[in-house]
C-alpha cells in the first residue's frame, strides 16, 4: 500500500486487517505486480470495461472506480447503468481485466459479437500463484466481487466463437453472505477443463472480510488449483485448465447474486494484485486420453499390441501418456506404463513399440475441431478414431465431424 494505515479514510482499514505479504516468495520469482500506488490506473496492464466487444453502448461497459492511498476502489452508483441490456438483463458492473479479444467470454449462447474490440493483453498466463489483498462490500444485498481467470482462447470455431472458454473464480462472494468466501470453477467450452460447475461457498476460518483486509491465493498447477486463505490451504479443485488465462476484476449488482438494494455506492478495496511462477516451472503431467463419442480413455493395459480404448480406472498407468515434443514440431505419446511409444505403421489399429523419434509413424499431429483435437499421423496421414467401436484405436480417414475421431487431454498428477 501507498500509505500507513493510519493515514487512511476512516472506515477503510482495521486493527484485524491481515497484513501484506512482502513481493518476493520463495522458490517464486514475480510475474505480474499491481500494487495500485499510481494515481491513475496502468492502462498498459489494465483494459477499463468489461467486455465490451458483447454490448452496442461501450460506454456502459466502462469501470467506474478510485485509486485511494494505494488502493483501488471499484464501485457502482445509483445511475450505473446496466452494461448489456440486451443479453444480461439488468446486470450491472464496474469491472477491469488484463486481457480481452472478440468472443472472449460468450456466456449466452444466443449472443453475438456486437462489434470488432482490438485485442488488449496487458497480461495473460498459464499457472502460476495469484494473490490479492482485498476487502469486500458491506453494502448487503444481492451484488457480488469478484476477481477471476478466463480463458484467451488459443482456438475458434467456423464463425470465431471461442472454444476454450474456461473460467476460474478466484472470488465470487455475494453482499448478502459477508462471512462467506465464495470459488466456482467451470470449463465452458473447454474439453480438458471441468463439464460442470465445481465450487465452495463457506465460511472464511476468522476475521470479517468485509470489515477487513484479507489475503486471497489461489496456486493453479497443470493437474489442481488450491485455493489459500491468509497463506493457509483453504480448498482444492482437482482438476485446471491447460491454456493460457487473463484476470477480471470487478464488482457487480443484479446477476447470480440477486436484486440490489438501495444501498450505494457499492464498493469493494483491492490493495494489491501479484501473480508469480514456480522456480523452474511447472512440469508437463501425464494426460489420459479421452473419447469425445463414448468417454472412454485410450490404454494399452492388455499388451494386445494395438492401443486399446476402454474404462479402465483413472489411476492405472496403462492410460497415461507423456506428450514430448520432436524437434520439427510434431507430438509423441509415451505411455506411463511401459515407456513405449503410440505408433501409427500401416494397419487398421494404432499400435505401441519402441520407436525412435526419427521413425515419422511414431509422430503426430493435433488438429482443432469444435473444442477437441482430432489426432493425425505424419507418415499415414490417418486420424485415430473408434468408429467401429472394436475395442481398440483405429486409423483411418473418417470424416472430421464425428465424434469417434475427437479427443480430449485430461492431466493426471504425476
Amino acid at each position: 500500500m501507498g500509505l500507513a494505515l493510519g493515514t487512511w479514510t476512516a472506515g477503510e482499514a482495521a486493527a484485524a486487517d491481515f497484513p501484506a505479504n512482502p513481493t518476493a516468495k520463495s522458490g517464486y520469482t514475480l510475474d505480474f505486480q499491481e500494487e495500485f500506488n499510481s494515481a491513475t490506473l496502468d492502462t498498459q496492464k489494465w483494459l477499463p470495461y468489461y467486455l465490451p466487444h458483447w454490448t452496442s453502448d461501450r460506454s456502459k461497459a466502462a469501470a467506474r472506480y478510485t485509486i485511494e492511498n494505494g488502493t483501488l476502489v471499484e464501485r457502482i452508483d445509483a445511475d450505473t447503468p446496466a452494461w448489456n441490456p440486451a443479453y444480461d438483463s439488468t446486470v450491472r458492473v464496474s469491472s477491469i481485466q488484463t486481457y480481452n479479444r472478440d468472443w472472449l467470454h460468450r456466456f449466452n449462447g444466443s449472443m453475438p459479437n456486437d462489434h470488432h474490440e482490438p485485442e488488449f493483453n496487458g497480461y495473460s498466463t498459464k499457472f502460476g500463484y495469484f494473490e490479492i489483498r482485498a476487502k469486500f462490500s458491506n453494502a448487503g444485498g444481492g451484488g457480488h466481487q469478484a476477481w477471476w481467470l478466463v480463458g484467451t482462447q488459443e482456438d475458434t470455431d467456423a464463425i470465431g466463437q471461442t472454444t476454450k472458454n474456461a473460467e476460474i473464480d478466484i472470488i465470487e462472494s455475494f453482499f448478502s453472505k459477508p462471512q462467506t468466501w465464495r470459488i466456482a470453477a467451470y470449463g465452458w467450452n473447454d474439453p480438458d477443463f471441468l463439464s460442470y460447475w465445481e465450487g465452495f461457498e463457506d465460511p472464511v476460518p476468522s476475521g470479517s472480510p468485509t470489515e477487513e483486509f484479507h489475503i486471497y491465493g489461489m496456486e493453479w498447477t497443470p493437474t489442481a488449483l488450491n485455493f489459500y486463505y491468509d497463506n493457509q490451504l483453504y480448498k482444492t479443485i482437482n482438476q485446471a485448465p491447460q491454456s493460457p488465462m487473463g484476470m477480471i476484476l470487478g464488482i457487480y449488482t443484479d446477476a447470480g447474486s440477486g436484486q440490489h438494494n438501495n444501498v450505494f455506492p457499492k464498493k469493494w478495496f483491492v490493495d494489491y494484485v501479484r501473480v508469480w511462477k514456480k522456480n523452474g516451472g511447472y512440469p508437463e503431467p501425464f494426460v489420459q486420453i479421452k473419447n469425445r463419442q463414448s468417454g472412454q480413455l485410450m490404454h494399452i493395459q492388455q499388451k494386445t499390441g494395438s492401443v486399446q480404448y476402454g474404462s479402465v480406472p483413472a489411476t492405472y498407468w496403462s492410460s497415461q501418456w507423456m506428450r514430448e515434443k520432436t524437434t520439427d514440431g510434431y507430438t509423441r505419446y509415451k505411455n506411463r506404463w511401459t515407456g513405449e511409444y503410440m505408433n501409427g505403421a500401416p494397419g487398421t489399429n494404432a499400435g505401441y513399440g519402441s520407436v525412435a523419434p526419427s521413425v515419422t509413424t511414431s509422430n503426430w499431429s493435433e488438429v482443432s475441431q469444435e473444442g477437441y483435437k482430432r489426432i493425425q499421423n505424419r507418415s499415414t496421414g490417418m486420424f485415430l478414431h473408434t468408429e467401429n467401436m472394436t475395442g481398440s484405436v483405429q486409423q483411418g480417414s473418417v470424416p472430421a465431424t464425428y465424434w469417434t475421431s475427437q479427443w480430449s487431454f485430461v492431466p493426471v498428477a504425476n
